[in-house]
């Protein structure tokens, strides 16, 4: 199972980053596309700009939830999100948790954590960037009913650090979050310098 938070308002960005332009598309549809090539299920949290994130994934096979209360935090909307799981999905045995703004991470990244899911399945997966542990991370179904309770701007930091003991840290490489428009033109001109084939 994946979840992605899309529901944030974006104020240090300045707007609706979810639809900032990554390689011709808005960046929440790049990296749901990039969950979606992992074959394992999406549910998308949609909050802020909920209208306009949802139309540009119509196409996509994926379903969406709306967190009502997503101006008080990514807790919140993680917690809708594992609610939404548990519902659908009551026999999943792990969700994975990615980010909207995290538009260079690749779906061998996913593929990876959901692999060392299957040989190692009590084990918490986080990736670190900057000293910090954090998303995308992969739970185990024994974390869900406190995923589900989580509320406030800290996500689930507190679960991460809770399960200290088992948790594995994944080298996910590019690790970009967009928070500022010079992070967005950080992105854009790093996807510009790739080699052609």
């Amino acid at each position: 199972m994946t979840l992605l938070l899309a529901a944030g308002e974006g104020s240090r960005f300045g707007g609706a980053k979810q639809l900032a332009d990554i390689g011709g598309e808005p960046m929440v549809r790049r990296v749901a596309r990039a969950l979606l090539d992992t074959d394992a299920p999406l549910i998308v949290v949609t909050g802020a700009y909920a209208d306009e994130v949802e139309d540009v994934l119509d196409d996509l096979p994926l379903s969406v939830v709306r967190c009502e209360d997503w101006q008080l935090g990514m807790g919140n909307s993680l917690a809708a999100g594992a609610n939404e799981l548990m519902r659908m999905f009551p026999h999943a045995s792990a969700a994975l948790v990615a980010l909207a703004d995290q538009p260079l991470l690749s779906t061998a990244v996913f593929r990876a954590m959901l692999e060392r899911h299957r040989h190692a399945p009590d084990r918490v997966l986080a990736t670190a960037h900057d000293g910090v542990q954090g998303p995308p991370a992969l739970f185990p179904r024994d974390c869900f009913t406190t995923l589900a309770t989580l509320s406030g701007p800290k996500g689930a930091r507190a679960v991460l650090q809770r399960e200290a003991a088992r948790v594995e840290l994944f080298a996910a490489g590019n690790v970009v979050d967009v928070d500022t428009p010079d992070d967005l033109r950080t992105v854009q001109a790093s996807l510009g310098r790739k080699p052609h084939s």
